[in-house]
């Protein structure tokens, strides 16, 4: 063997090696540049996505406060109806906007697909005639019983032989209801079918309720506010409560507090209070009633879960604290026979009558 031998295999072997580390760095840089890129892209995409939904939901806000904004500044029940349909667009494909008069629906307002485009919400005028006997339609006549939105079926006995023919329906499809509710009773029911989004329709169907409430309520105000004949006043409203005392169920520690803060307040029945005494006491009802209303609109996600939790004082502390102050400063400082009307609104409207579910850190009346 010549002494070239041993080089040449030395140069064979450190070739094959130096050869099999090139290509496991090749691979090394490859996998981590893959690596590298990937994790990359899922970064630059799950940004993205975030900021898509972020976007989203800002868009969706603004969309819904300036619904919420149009439907506040509706001037009448047909400028309220137009608004209603119109800022539903979004949210479903087909509507009809009924007003409720006794036994019967009235459609008001309309959007079918079919015609094309919204126009034929527009003027009463412009709508098919559809009026309908509630006992012809289950649906409806389950809405204004129980104030809560209802889903049926698009059958003849449920949403009404007239209704069906007018839009076509197919038996299994699905409709949705949402009661327009005024002053305790259904003033209207908004139909939607089409890719209904229930919750966003629902919400901007209890402000379009609560604002009509408000449009049907200004000549009552009106009339009261020039002061009613001393007739009418020498009997308590029947939406007030007795003076001299409060709902049923109060929880005893509430009871305690109240007597704590009763001092030489004085209780007389509706009938012995003066023509002026009576006018503060309306007023401070009618003040309780905007103050609740407005509470459970703009803090409606938080109601529901108090509401759930039997703990509605621990979920809207904040809004209940601040109407209590203005109430104690508005109205029960202006006489010595005020009743805590805010209490009584807030056990009614927010309670369903069960001063209990008001939580157990609830302060309880002022008086």
């Amino acid at each position: 063997m010549t002494p070239a031998a041993p080089t040449a295999t030395w140069r064979r072997v450190c070739e094959e090696y130096f050869s099999r580390l090139i290509e496991d760095l090749e691979h090394g840089v490859e996998s981590e540049v893959e690596s590298r890129v990937t994790a990359a892209m899922e970064a630059a995409v799950r940004g993205a996505v975030t900021d898509a939904i972020s976007e989203s939901r800002r868009a969706l806000a603004d969309e819904l406060n300036q619904a919420v904004r149009r439907i506040r500044q509706a001037t009448d029940a047909d400028d309220l109806y137009s608004i209603l349909l119109d800022v539903t667009v979004p949210f479903c494909g087909q509507a009809v906007i009924f007003s409720i008069h006794e036994k019967s629906a009235r459609a008001e307002r309309m959007r079918r697909p079919a015609q094309g485009n919204a126009g034929e919400g527009g003027a009463a005028a412009n709508l098919p005639p559809l009026t309908f006997l509630i006992s012809d339609a289950a649906a409806f006549d389950t809405v204004i019983d129980t104030r809560d939105p209802v889903v049926a079926m698009s059958t003849p006995a449920e949403v009404s032989p007239k209704l069906v023919a007018l839009f076509g329906h197919k038996p299994d499809e699905r409709v949705y209801l949402f009661p327009l509710a005024a002053g305790g009773q259904v003033a209207g029911i908004f139909y939607a079918g089409a890719r209904v989004q229930a919750p966003l329709i629902e919400m901007l169907c209890e402000v379009a309720g609560l604002r009509l409430h408000t449009l049907t309520q200004v000549p009552a105000v009106a009339a009261a506010a020039a002061g009613p004949p001393a007739a009418a006043l020498s009997k308590p409203p029947e939406h007030l409560v007795g003076i001299s005392g409060y709902l049923p169920q109060q929880p005893a520690a509430a009871v305690a507090r109240a007597r704590e803060n009763n001092g030489a307040r004085q209780h007389k029945e509706w009938w012995d209070l003066s023509r002026q005494e009576q006018q503060l006491h309306l007023a401070a009802q009618r003040f309780a009633r905007v103050q609740v209303a407005e509470m459970r609109l703009a803090t409606s996600e938080a109601f529901r879960s108090g509401r759930a939790a039997r703990d509605i004082y621990g979920a809207l502390k904040q809004p209940i604290e601040e109407a209590r102050q203005q109430f104690r400063e508005k109205h029960m400082t202006v006489s010595p026979t005020m009743v805590d009307y805010l209490h009584l609104e807030m056990v009614r409207s927010l309670a369903d009558d069960d001063a209990n579910m008001l939580g157990p850190n609830y302060p309880g009346p002022l008086v």
